[in-house]
């Protein structure tokens, strides 16, 4: 099956290619100081492996920041339809998008090479945004990768959130704002009409949708990038960042709705969360005394 794949290469000024070998000599070193500082009974050093404290970080913090921000979009997204969402002209033009490309992708052929360019350029171009270099670059239908002189967690993982052909979606509407009328009515030979900004959220929707279910079928193929950084807290990352963008989405679509009152209503969902939180800690502590 297909996979889209990234190799790093470190940059050419490097004394050693292998990081790993780096690291070992590092704590070599360190612990000799401390033996001749400290004499031979000195302690070993303390070593946190990253991917480790990674986990603890994704279980402490990612878990419940996803938990709420998945339930302020829901309740959110309930108060928008119950205030007439569905009738307006984003929610259907979205959905219809996002809809279409759902269905192609359960019962058509996938266009597996066009994923594989849009994950390995979105590599490349965070590499470049965090001020790195690009070695290779190079897609086919059977794969990809990108070498690059850099390597972070963003690098590693913006393809899995950044929806790329979203992205250039908003910026071909935003050029095309530029000349001419997107809010012009086209009447329809059967009645009705279109307006070019309802394109807008077609795109859009069918473009996310692209990104989600390719993502979804992608990550279950053992992606190395997860690896990098532990693959719990890289899924626990990919899926917040991901609600954060759908949250953003439907502010965008949503008259009633925006930034400030979303935060607000965040706000007091983790406050309901600790609260019910507490309210089980406490029952568990009677029951076990």
């Amino acid at each position: 099956m297909p996979v889209a794949r990234r190799r790093h290469s470190p940059p050419s000024d490097s004394p050693d290619p292998k990081p790993r070998n780096r690291r070992l000599r590092a704590r070599d070193r360190e612990a000799k100081l401390a033996s001749r500082l400290l004499g031979e009974n000195a302690p070993a050093p303390l070593f946190i492996p990253v991917t480790a404290l990674y986990q603890w970080i994704a279980w402490l913090f990612m878990v419940p920041l996803c938990f709420v921000t998945l339930l302020t979009l829901c309740l959110c997204l309930n108060d928008g339809l119950e205030g007439g969402l569905w009738r307006s002209a984003p929610f259907w033009f979205f959905s219809m998008g996002f809809l279409m490309w759902m269905i192609w992708f359960l019962f058509q052929s996938r266009p597996v090479t066009l994923y594989v360019w849009g994950h390995e350029m979105t590599h490349a171009l965070t590499t470049i945004l965090c001020l790195g270099g690009i070695r290779e670059f190079h897609v086919t239908a059977q794969g990809g990768h990108v070498v690059t002189t850099k390597n972070n967690l963003l690098i590693a993982l913006s393809p899995y959130f950044v929806p790329l052909y979203s992205l250039l979606a908003v910026l071909l509407f935003l050029v095309a704002g530029l000349f001419l009328d997107l809010n012009r009515a086209i009447l329809l030979p059967w009645g009705g009409m279109l307006r070019p900004w309802h394109g807008f959220y077609f795109i859009t929707g069918l473009t996310w949708s692209f990104h989600i279910s390719f993502t979804i079928w992608m990550i279950g193929k053992d992606q190395p990038d997860l690896r990098i950084n532990g693959v719990f807290f890289s899924l626990c990352l990919i899926v917040f960042i991901n609600l954060l963008v759908l949250s953003g989405m439907l502010i965008l679509a949503s008259p009633n709705l925006n930034p400030a009152a979303f935060g607000s209503a965040w706000l007091q969902a983790a406050r309901s969360c600790s609260e019910a939180i507490r309210e089980i800690i406490l029952l568990l502590r009677s029951l076990i005394s």
